[in-house]
């Protein structure tokens, strides 16, 4: 048994999270629901999951270390929806931090072959992806392709300073107090925030729309990845609803309360690209 919420409701809807198999069961429908629960947020950030996994037509033999990185792209994108309409916040933001990161090796990956560029073997022939490595890919990146450098170095900055480490702000999320009972309860599930359930939907989906154009770019008079023929009017359309939502969001009060106490946060999350 779990220390948890006692059998009751989430938001709206009945999440059952005391035992093992209640908790896979309330998972299950909290995807099966979600459109309905979150409306467009989440079928742009499904939708733009599809294009992910459909995008490219095939890849040059010798980047195959892009397609190994685009692997973990899609996996931790998966991930990052899932859990985000499965109440695990945290959990949809660290999947976020693997995307970006997987997200720049790929980008690098495109242009660069060497297998010596991502990993250093050492006498044993043991693996170590060192962080000079890491560095030396990075700065490649801002040197060529500033602006997409940008926009994955802010994202890991905010979700750094944020989620990456346990903090009492969010583990707020995961705590009750009944004081006339003078009990308290350790729930499995955050509580339900319909507004930051969609901030994180509408994130997955803008992230997973940048990475994309930045492969786009970067492949551009390469010619070693090949993309889908509906590729680009693909991602224009996803692309339009994405600032429709990000828009109608900005325009909330919430939004314009939490501006002000969290202005550099919120401008980097919604900047235009």
């Amino acid at each position: 048994m779990f220390v948890g919420l006692e059998n009751g409701k989430i938001g709206h809807m009945e999440f059952m999270q005391s035992t093992f198999g209640e908790i896979i069961e309330s998972e299950r429908e909290m995807f099966l629901t979600a459109a309905g629960r979150y409306g467009d947020f989440f079928i742009n950030a499904s939708e733009f999951n599809v294009l992910l996994n459909e995008f490219i037509k095939s890849v040059d033999l010798d980047r195959y270390i892009f397609a190994m990185f685009l692997s973990q792209v899609r996996k931790h994108t998966t991930l990052a929806l899932l859990s985000a309409v499965r109440l695990h916040h945290i959990q949809a933001m660290m999947n976020l931090r693997q995307v970006l990161e997987a997200g720049s090796c790929a980008s690098y990956a495109i242009a660069n072959i060497d297998r010596e560029d991502f990993a250093d073997v050492d006498e044993f022939g043991f693996l170590n992806p060192s962080q000079k490595l890491t560095n030396k890919r990075n700065q490649w990146l801002n040197k060529h392709y500033p602006a997409g450098s940008k926009i994955i170095q802010t994202m890991k900055n905010i979700i750094n300073k944020s989620t990456a480490h346990a903090n009492i702000v969010y583990a707020h999320n995961n705590f009750t107090f009944d004081g006339e009972r003078g009990k308290f309860a350790t729930p499995f599930f955050d509580k339900e925030d319909e507004y930051w359930v969609r901030t994180d939907l509408w994130q997955i989906g803008n992230i997973t729309m940048g990475l994309m154009d930045l492969f786009y770019g970067v492949n551009k008079n390469r010619d070693v990845v090949k993309f889908a023929d509906d590729f680009v009017s693909r991602l224009k359309i996803l692309e339009r609803e994405n600032i429709r939502l990000k828009d109608g969001v900005m325009a909330t009060e919430r939004f314009q309360k939490s501006q002000a106490a969290t202005k550099d946060v919120t401008q980097a999350l919604f900047e235009k690209r």
